[in-house]
Order: C-alpha cells, then structure tokens, then sequence
C-alpha cells in the first residue's frame, strides 16, 4: 500500500476514534490536564522565551493550562494563523487578547496593526496531531501546513508533540518532506526519540 493510501487509512482511524470519544468526557479533562501539566514539568515557562502554540480542537489535548502558565511565567506566546499563501504565520497573544473562528473551526489570534506574524526565531513549537509514533514521527490533518512550517523551521526550535497516550501508535507512514518532533508528551509519559533536552533548551 502506497503511504498516501496507509496515511489516509490511519488518518480515518483516528478521526473516528476522536469523533466517537475513546474514554469518557470526564476521564478525557482528566487526561488532558495531566498531559499539560507533564508538559509544563519538563518544559517550564521561562521568562522570554519564545513559544509556539495551538488553540486545541475538540478531541485534542487542552492547552489552555499551558497557555496560563506560559503568561504568567513571562513567556512570548505565539498561535498561528492560516494565511492568503497557504501558510502558517504566528501572531504574539498576550493576556486579555482577542480570538476569531479561523480555518476549520479553530480559534486564531486576531490579526491586528502593530501585531505582524512571525514563521521562525521560536525557542520551543508546541505540535497537534492525530497522531505520533515512538520516533516522533506525526500524522497531521492533511493540508500540510505545519509539514511545511517544520520543514522552513531547519531544526533551529524544538519541537514537541502533544496527545494523548493513545494516539501513540506502532507506526505513523511518512513521506521524505515530513518532519518528525523532537519528544512527545502525553499524559503517561515522554518520548524524546532525539534525545533533545527537556528543560531549559
């Protein structure tokens, strides 16, 4: 089977089990600030440090509490936007801004005068997906917008995925442009198949 057909089978795999709940709602929450809070233990805010992060889609790990702290801890929080070109930009959030229903249903940062999108220079990207092997290797949505944006990133961030344990799967099919994460995280534990430093890097 060629890897568009084994990523399109894996891809429909995971949406169903997302759509259809693999646990209960209250063991989900419960799950989903379990894995922010292992997150934050093994990469802690750092004052001015520059952070990429995602508003989460129903079915994703939260990131919210992640979100909090980063603000409270003196982090440059950034969240993308899907532009004109078809690409990833990322837009500084600070407390008390703004969000729009962006692509897919996913809250954007408001895109604002004086507030103009960045595409690199990011200490730490936080990474979705569908779903992540022990290689950190990740099934994304389809469109290819963080593939492309990993991909112009060149190693220079770490890069982490965040899910939960089960979207841990024995193989995630991959094509030569994919870009695997440095670690993931869920609420069970870390992989970090490069061996990239955890806190501090």
């Amino acid at each position: 089977m060629l890897v568009k057909q084994r990523k399109a089978s894996l891809r429909l795999t995971e949406r169903n089990r997302m759509r259809m709940g693999w646990n209960p709602a209250a063991d989900r929450a419960g799950r989903s600030l379990a894995a922010q809070d292992r997150f934050l233990s093994a990469f802690p805010p750092i004052p001015g440090r520059r952070v990429a992060l995602y508003a989460a889609m129903r079915g994703e790990v939260g990131t919210d509490r992640i979100r909090s702290s980063c603000l409270a801890g003196g982090v440059h929080l950034y969240y993308p936007r899907v532009m004109e070109d078809g690409e990833l930009s990322f837009f500084r959030h600070r407390e008390g801004d703004g969000w729009v229903p962006g692509s897919f249903g996913i809250r954007e940062p408001r895109a604002v005068p004086g507030n103009e999108g960045v595409r690199g220079g990011f200490d730490l990207v936080v990474v979705p997906g569908l779903a992540f092997d022990s290689r950190g290797r990740r099934l994304g949505q389809g469109y290819g917008y963080y593939d492309r944006f990993l991909a112009a990133l060149g190693g220079t961030a770490v890069t982490v995925g965040l899910a939960f344990s089960w979207q841990l799967v024995p193989e995630v099919p991959v094509d030569a442009w994919d870009v695997p994460v440095d670690a993931v995280v869920t609420e069970d534990g870390i992989i970090q198949p490069s061996g990239a430093a955890a806190e501090g890097t």
